[in-house]
């Protein structure tokens, strides 16, 4: 038989302290967003402390589409497993990890679906995984906005019993222990009132984390944890906005907030979803147009000739996927 995890070097009990441990400063934990194992390792080499493998993110990778319900469990659980072992095989014993919270969409499906969701995913390494309220096919909340459609507050606190119940059984029977994150996207379709009232019930049926998708001000979200106890772990969710992006700041006022702003509202975890996938295409595209309007020759120098880092050298791309520590690992057993 398996027998119950209950070290505190799991990831769930690591990413747990983690966060009690930032509490005492009131800072939140930066949780960037990463879309595969090269990103993920990318940021990791940066000093992150947990990464979020996104829907959106593993969808564009992955499938070149849109993050509207059509990526499968078992792709997301593929691409977690990927993650975790790159995070692992670039790490030391002196530096753990970062730990993984994996977007979990609706649990793909009913009861039995959330539950092989999650105990997927636990037996995958993951820390933490989300479940969300919407209906099926999903849309991402600031790419649908109010065509965004969620089930009722009942259909909601089903999901999230059935995920608990998964997660107590990745924990007793299989010995992988997991947080679980309890997510609503209803703000622009049900307002700020159902927000708060299925935050409250996430918390009360038992999720480990609590947050909510698109409120529309610093005020809302400083309602909303307010709303909740003060033990309860929350997450604030943005985007990376831009300067010119004036319609979207002022749709959401005073964003984006920075990782001690959401600190200082009292939540625990400062996501940014996309923010791997927002450089990835930015970068792409820059080097794409430079290739073929030089030819093929890509110089990463701007009209003053500074090097603007759009490409990195190939040494460098040998170094980020691990070739010196592939070599110096082969050196202890393969000799000339």
């Amino acid at each position: 038989t398996t027998t119950a995890l209950s070290s505190s070097s799991s990831p769930a009990s690591r990413l747990r302290n983690l966060c009690l441990t930032s509490r005492k400063t009131s800072s939140a934990i930066a949780l960037p967003g990463v879309h595969d194992a090269l990103s993920a390792i990318i940021f990791a080499e940066s000093g992150a402390d947990a990464l979020f493998l996104s829907g959106f993110g593993v969808t564009a990778s992955r499938l070149g589409s849109p993050d509207a319900g059509l990526l499968t469990q078992t792709e997301m659980e593929d691409a977690t497993k990927c993650v975790v072992s790159a995070l692992s095989l670039s790490s030391s014993s002196q530096s753990p990890p970062p730990l993984l919270m994996v977007d979990g969409d609706t649990g793909y499906g009913g009861a039995a679906n959330i539950r092989r969701t999650i105990r997927g995913l636990a037996c995958a390494g993951a820390a933490a995984v989300t479940i969300e309220d919407q209906t099926f096919p999903k849309r991402c909340t600031y790419a649908a906005g109010t065509g965004v459609s969620t089930v009722p507050r009942s259909e909601s606190m089903s999901r999230i019993n059935a995920a608990i119940a998964a997660r107590e059984e990745a924990k007793n029977i299989d010995g992988n222990d997991i947080l679980l994150v309890a997510r609503t996207d209803c703000r622009l379709e049900r307002g700020l009132e159902e927000v708060i009232e299925r935050c409250k019930t996430y918390e009360a049926l038992g999720a480990d984390i609590v947050y909510a998708e698109n409120l529309q001000s610093r005020q809302e979200y400083e309602a909303l944890r307010s709303s909740l106890k003060g033990e309860t772990l929350t997450m604030l969710a943005q985007l990376q906005l831009y300067p010119n992006d004036e319609d979207e700041k002022r749709r959401i006022q005073g964003a984006p907030y920075t990782i001690d702003d959401v600190g200082d509202m009292g939540y625990d975890l400062a996501l940014f979803g996309v923010t791997g996938l927002q450089s990835a295409v930015g970068a792409l595209q820059g080097v794409a147009r430079e290739f073929f309007a030089n030819k093929g020759v890509v110089t990463s120098r701007d009209d003053n000739t500074e090097i603007v880092r759009t490409m990195a050298s190939f040494e460098e791309v040998k170094r980020v996927v691990g070739f010196p520590k592939l070599d110096e690992f082969e050196s202890r057993y393969y000799h000339d």
